[in-house]
């Protein structure tokens, strides 16, 4: 269990009489440590692609705009369709992984994570590397999710923050080393072979996965929530959507605002719906516990920070003639960031017993500041601002993902790995997607002209920073130890 000093920050897990209290085939089939860290491993190979392929993504997408002609509302869109389809997908992901086996539901991602790539790389026209990019966040929904779920199959939950910090760890690694050669792949044969340089990594990932890993599934197949699905899919597709048309069209346009209104009443009828189902695809009460919501909060959060300068520093200095290689590398920084902050927040956490409340309030501090101090850049060639923020929103993202990850697939009942797990990605990837949209917005109240300068730029991000601020006081609030609760812990001291 994550190291807390509050049994409020604590999310127990549902149980019934019909699931087991851990899984039984995780000794069985991984008779030592040694056959448990490979699978480690290879989940975490497997789960580096749902931040590999944006990455890659990031410094092709302006090439390949240009070389297919999209105008820039339908470029903007395109840039998030991944993302969006991929939150639209995640909880029908997860309750086929449960029902099906989470094995086969992640091999199957991972291999259509593939043909979507080829597909995307060989596209003559926009649509078709729409296509490409939809079917890719299909893919990446099927396996992310079942990384997620089956973690806790392989480590038993006081182990959990251990093995968070090996999958965001070798995560991380295997990112840098994607995000770094992508520019220089891009520069020697071309914006095409990022995306062919993906489809390889998908298809020797998969078959890794294949030779390694056990097959794990719920011991009570539930039956699928089409309404559930389709109202939570279709929900998140028109509010991201409407955020990414609202950079090309305004805020204030009739098309955003009635997507807006539309995505509100999708997903408040689907928290109905999942609230009054016999059998709901997701538990809605675990929404209920305190350390649950402030998870999924700074999961939207920490993303949101992390796609906004992802996204924001190579629209600045490309355009402005810093290399594509040299951007890369500097991208790569953040998840360098990634990794120190993974090994470090695992060890913290259990060495130091720092409370869930305090990680998240100093994550979110710490993305403010990496945001904020792009206020003070003055040229696009220099790279060391930008260097500094990009590593300190990556170690900030870690140091809070290992807690949330720990949290919400604590609170998951064993049949319900795949669809609790699903939240994770989805609320990620909506942030990630409302960063991507939201940024280029923001910082155009403060451009000059048609072109992002260095002044837009750093106002828009600093603007971010204050929106950061004001979240982490709410977290803090939020996971405030109570009156009662400390009386608790007094008398089980």
């Amino acid at each position: 269990m994550v190291a807390t000093s509050h049994p409020r920050e604590l999310a127990p897990t549902a149980k019934t009489p019909e699931q087991p209290a851990e899984p039984k085939w995780s000794t069985r089939q991984l008779s030592n440590r040694r056959k448990v860290l490979a699978a480690m491993i290879s989940i975490a190979v497997v789960g580096s692609l749902q931040g590999g392929d944006p990455a890659l993504h990031a410094v092709a997408m302006p090439a390949a705009a240009k070389a297919l002609g999209m105008d820039p509302g339908l470029a903007s869109f395109l840039k998030s369709l991944g993302t969006v389809v991929l939150a639209a997908s995640l909880l029908g992901a997860g309750i086929i992984g449960d029902n099906k086996g989470r094995k086969r539901t992640l091999l199957a991602g991972v291999f259509l994570m593939t043909a979507a790539s080829l597909i995307t790389a060989t596209a003559g026209t926009a649509w078709m590397f729409g296509i490409g990019r939809a079917l890719t966040g299909v893919g990446t929904a099927l396996s992310f999710s079942m990384c997620l779920a089956m973690i806790p199959a392989i480590y038993p939950k006081a182990e959990l923050p251990k093995a968070f910090g090996i999958f965001f760890g070798v995560g991380a690694s295997v990112i840098v080393v994607m995000t770094s050669l992508s520019g220089t792949i891009q520069t020697v044969f071309g914006w095409r072979f990022n995306y062919v340089s993906a489809a390889l990594i998908c298809l020797l990932a998969g078959l890794i996965a294949a030779a390694l890993l056990p097959e794990t599934k719920a011991a009570r197949p539930r039956k699928f929530d089409l309404p559930g699905v389709l109202l939570a899919g279709f929900g998140l597709v028109a509010l991201v959507y409407s955020i990414g048309r609202a950079s090309g069209m305004g805020w204030g346009a009739p098309e955003v605002l009635v997507g807006l209104g539309l995505a509100a009443v999708l997903l408040a009828a689907f928290a109905m719906w999942e609230l009054r189902a016999k059998d709901p695809g997701f538990p809605m009460h675990l929404f209920r516990i305190p350390a649950f919501s402030a998870a999924c909060i700074a999961g939207v959060l920490f993303n949101w920070a992390d796609a906004s300068l992802l996204g924001q520093y190579p629209a600045l200095a490309i355009p402005a003639g810093v290399a594509p290689g040299a951007v890369s590398v500097i991208v790569a920084v953040m998840y360098v960031g990634m990794i120190v902050g993974a090994a470090v927040a695992g060890i913290a956490q259990r060495r130091f017993a720092i409370s869930n409340r305090a990680m998240f309030t100093s994550g979110l501090l710490l993305c403010a500041f990496g945001l904020a101090i792009q206020l003070f850049l003055d040229h696009p060639g220099n790279i060391l601002l930008p260097g500094v923020g990009l590593f300190i929103v990556g170690f900030a993202v870690m140091w809070m993902q290992n807690p949330q990850a720990a949290v919400i697939l604590g609170s998951a009942p064993q049949d319900q790995l795949g669809a609790v797990g699903a939240v994770k990605p989805a609320v990620g990837q909506f942030g990630f997607g409302l960063g991507f949209a939201i940024a280029g917005p923001i910082a155009g109240i403060f451009m000059t002209g048609p072109v992002l300068d260095v002044q837009a730029y750093g106002q828009g991000l600093a603007f971010q920073a204050g929106i950061f601020v004001i979240a982490a006081v709410l977290v803090c609030w939020l996971l405030r130890p109570r009156r009662s609760e400390t009386a608790v812990t007094e008398s089980q001291s």
